[in-house]
């Protein structure tokens, strides 16, 4: 059975922590908790050592300095410790060659790692559709329909859901030279980047695997 390291902050309230847990147990995955307040590569490879895959959870916001620009909007929860870990353990895991799954922050992340740059805020440039402040952080109530690219891997993962749920006010504005864009909103923001071994959703498949199986499909890639 593959052990599934999950990345969590500090602030994560435990409710969502266990819908990552729950996710990995029904895809037929050992969960392993792994803080972000880890520091130092030799303990985070230690930390990292014994996990066959790794799920990058969601979050608060990454710093626009990793991405080489300056803060133009109000940023959520920017924990830079987390920032520096994560970055450290997506080096590590791809250098050994080990599956990432990241969703929402966790695919920004990804992102940002492999040198992509994000959109710092939906709102303000027009993107109104992915965030509801009316409900709390994380459990991703707003649905909006999704398209992707026909014989990806995002698109046999979806199996034929067009609608996902949605929690986010930044997106993955330019992926970098080694993620490929392969879903999008049906107002063009990029749902989804992939590459051998790296899979990043911007949506939330955890929060609807009660409701429908095929969300689960991207945690049973992770444990394969």
């Amino acid at each position: 059975m593959s052990v599934i390291g999950i990345t969590v902050g500090p602030t994560e309230r435990p409710e969502i922590v266990a819908s990552y847990v729950n996710a990995v147990q029904r895809a037929g995955g050992t969960p392993l908790i792994i803080p972000t307040s880890i520091s130092g590569v030799d303990h985070i490879e230690d930390a990292l050592r014994g996990i066959d895959s790794l799920l990058l959870s969601g979050g608060g916001d990454i710093h626009p300095s990793l991405y080489g620009e300056k803060q133009r909007t109000t940023l959520d929860s920017i924990d830079r410790p987390r920032d520096k870990m994560e970055m450290i353990a997506i080096d590590i895991m791809i250098r050994s060659d080990r599956r990432i799954l990241g969703i929402c922050r966790g695919a920004q992340m990804l992102a940002v790692a492999t040198g992509g740059t994000l959109v710092q805020d939906l709102p303000s440039e027009g993107f109104m559709n992915h965030f509801d402040e009316n409900h709390d952080r994380g459990y991703a109530k707003r649905q909006h329909q999704i398209k992707s690219e026909s014989g990806t891997h995002v698109d046999r993962i979806l199996s034929g859901l067009e609608l996902v749920s949605s929690h986010h006010h930044q997106a993955i504005r330019d992926p970098g030279t080694l993620l490929v864009p392969t879903a999008w909103a049906d107002d063009g923001v990029i749902e989804a980047v992939e590459a051998p071994g790296l899979l990043g959703l911007q949506w939330h498949p955890e929060a609807s695997v009660d409701l429908d199986e095929r969300h689960l499909e991207p945690f049973r890639w992770l444990t394969r």
